[in-house]
């Protein structure tokens, strides 16, 4: 019978060569030349093998482990569940979208971000590309089973997706395919260049096309905007319960969400009226009317030197909130155009584990977000005492299994990140009234994400109504929240893990400071809290039942 490690190295290995985007979308190197198999018989396979993981991890005998194997044991238990959600609901037969969380716009986001620093890193580079081809008609058997089935994709989100890759399509070379440059001195660079370009139109080009050319035969018979959500689909209102536990590691209901996000909209609402008659601004429509013009008044260069200022200022004080060992400084950087030109928001990814690309929060100049009184936020949230803080210090934890120390998990990384937004007010990062008002915004964005997610897949809003929704209570420019609607149809579920991640962190610490008393030490409890990577919530809580203990 293997052991609890044994088992996570298998299984952490066999996912990263199953998922290899993510592999290198978080920077872990050995996996930079594949492509996943979406066809039908790449998921049986996957599926038998995660379903052996699960027996062999439920046949061990938890009462002889030691406390962090049992931890592990768990973190391999809900990742091969969370697996089997994700192959039950087989979203990919009816996901279309231009941000990169499905279809073709994932491998383009990679290939945008792939470091090359030697020459066999420029050969992985050229499997790809080949590959991905096979990859992107994969994708269009799925969606054609999909619409086989009365399984369709979302019209607006088609139409988004065409108009993306002709946008893309408009170079024989796609620039997203010419942007990693080849290795530095290399004397092969020249030869390298003009394969990828080769590759590039003759083989990827083509297979972009067909998949272009299909979302023209599916968009006469797409779902309307107004039955956007799961429910409209056969089977959906099961494949959203999977959702909310995948996403949530937690028996919730959509109805419990719905109902705390209203809950936590009109306390944020009243938080913001209190803040603002402090700057003169008298009621909540005219906190609103300031936070959305502060946005668009702003120039995005301007905002991203600024949002880099902020993360500095942050990471010289993460000593007092965390002890050893903390991450080398984090980079901010402009997103790919191949990105930008999504809509995508400011996020972050993690650094490579070979070298050549640091932790990153990557901004978003074509379409500026955390770009107004929200900056400071936003950037707390993605870098530091957010993402960056918790993800890199996770691989300097090399004692972890690394299916603990790469994985993420939203609900616990969305949570934690989102609790640091409230952590850098205790520790007085914002620098004025203004900045935690900007903070209140994203808190609200959080909490409304919780309505409008269930209020789509579990109730039948339409697209228009989820954005009205928004747009009453989110104080962000109506052309930043439209593509955030889009995210919440496109990757359904994923919204809930914010809020839900950060009461559970909240409830966990307040039950710290409840039995430690005085001797409570907030970097001891973060470090607790992060050392055994990203958890699951009922693994989470009992690792701190565990450090509570003395264990």
């Amino acid at each position: 019978m293997p052991t609890p490690r044994q088992l996570a190295d298998q299984f952490q290995t066999a996912y990263l060569t199953a998922r290899p985007f993510e592999a290198s979308m978080d920077g872990v190197p050995g996996y930079d030349h594949l492509v996943p198999d979406a066809s039908e018989a790449g998921d049986a396979a996957w599926r038998s093998l995660v379903e052996g993981v699960l027996a062999d991890a439920r046949a061990v005998d938890r009462s002889v482990l030691p406390g962090p194997d049992v931890v592990t044991l768990d973190c391999v238990v809900e990742y091969a569940e969370q697996e089997l959600l994700e192959l039950d609901s087989a979203a990919v037969e009816h996901t279309v979208t231009a941000l990169p969380f499905s279809g073709p716009a994932v491998l383009f986001a990679v290939l945008a971000r792939t470091v090359l620093d030697d020459e066999a890193a420029a050969a992985d580079y050229l499997a790809r590309l080949a590959g991905g081809a096979t990859w992107i008609d994969q994708q269009c058997e799925r969606l054609r089973s999909g619409a086989a089935s009365g399984r369709l994709p979302v019209a607006p989100l088609v139409e988004q997706a065409i108009a993306w890759a002709d946008d893309v399509l408009q170079h024989a070379g796609p620039e997203a395919v010419a942007i990693p440059p080849a290795p530095p001195g290399w004397a092969g660079a020249a030869a390298w260049a003009s394969t990828r370009d080769r590759v590039a139109s003759e083989v990827l080009v083509p297979a972009l096309r067909r998949w272009v050319a299909l979302l023209g035969e599916l968009l006469p018979v797409a779902r309307p905007g107004a039955q956007a959500g799961l429910v409209h689909l056969p089977g959906g209102d099961t494949d959203y319960a999977r959702a909310i536990r995948a996403h949530t590691t937690l028996p919730l209901t959509a109805d419990e969400l719905h109902r705390i996000g209203l809950e936590e909209v009109g306390a944020l609402e009243r938080r913001a009226v209190e803040l603002g008659a402090t700057v003169g601004l008298p009621d909540l429509d005219a906190v609103h009317a300031a936070l959305r013009a502060s946005t668009e008044e702003a120039r995005p260069a301007t905002a991203m030197a600024a949002a880099e200022e902020a993360v500095r200022r942050a990471e010289a004080r993460a000593g007092e909130v965390l002890p050893p060992p903390l991450p080398a400084p984090c980079a901010v950087a402009p997103m790919p155009h191949v990105v930008a030109a999504s809509g995508m928001a400011p996020h972050y990814t993690t650094p490579h584990e070979g070298g050549g690309r640091p932790g990153t929060y990557w901004f978003n100049l074509e379409y500026p977000t955390g770009a107004g009184w929200d900056l400071e936020v936003v950037a707390f949230h993605e870098a530091v005492p957010g993402h960056h803080l918790q993800l890199s210090r996770a691989l300097l934890c090399v004692d972890l299994p690394d299916l603990q120390r790469q994985r993420y998990l939203s609900v616990f990384g969305e949570g934690w990140a989102l609790y640091a937004e409230q952590l850098a007010e205790e520790m007085g990062l914002y620098r004025d009234t203004y900045g935690l008002l900007g903070a209140i915004t994203d808190s609200l964005l959080r909490a409304a994400r919780l309505v409008v997610d269930t209020g789509l897949h579990a109730f039948g809003w339409s697209r228009a109504e989820a954005l009205d929704y928004m747009v009453a209570h989110v104080p962000h420019p109506a052309g930043y929240l439209a593509p955030e609607i889009d995210r919440y149809i496109a990757a359904p579920g994923q919204a809930l893990s914010y809020l839900t991640g950060k009461r559970e962190i909240l409830a966990a610490r307040a039950l710290a400071r409840t039995r430690q008393g005085p001797d409570f030490s907030l970097p001891a409890f973060h470090a607790a809290l992060l050392d055994s990577g990203s958890l699951p919530i009922p693994v989470m809580h009992r690792r701190i039942g565990d450090w509570l203990d003395g264990g």
